[in-house]
């Protein structure tokens, strides 16, 4: 996937970045409305969209769960306990 989804909590953000092929959407879009919004801006933008989901312009699948950060597991961070 070639395109990241953002929430701002801005009133109007620029919909498209492309510089850093970001969508932003506005932070008052529910998580349920956030496909379609996607879906809208990449039909905008001319990418053919599925039935279904969102996919972005290098046809893969667009992932819209939140990333969660990897839990770092070294030496220093087990002794210290954090």
């Amino acid at each position: 996937m070639c395109v990241r989804v953002r929430f701002s909590s801005r009133a109007t953000p620029r919909l498209f970045d492309p510089s850093t092929r970001t969508i932003t959407l506005p932070a008052s879009v529910s998580r349920v409305h956030t496909v379609t919004a996607v879906r809208a801006v990449l039909a905008q933008l001319a990418v053919v969209q599925p039935e279904l989901g969102a996919v972005c312009w290098c046809g893969e699948p667009v992932n819209l769960l939140p990333r969660v950060p990897q839990q770092r597991r070294n030496e220093q961070v087990i002794k210290h306990g954090a």
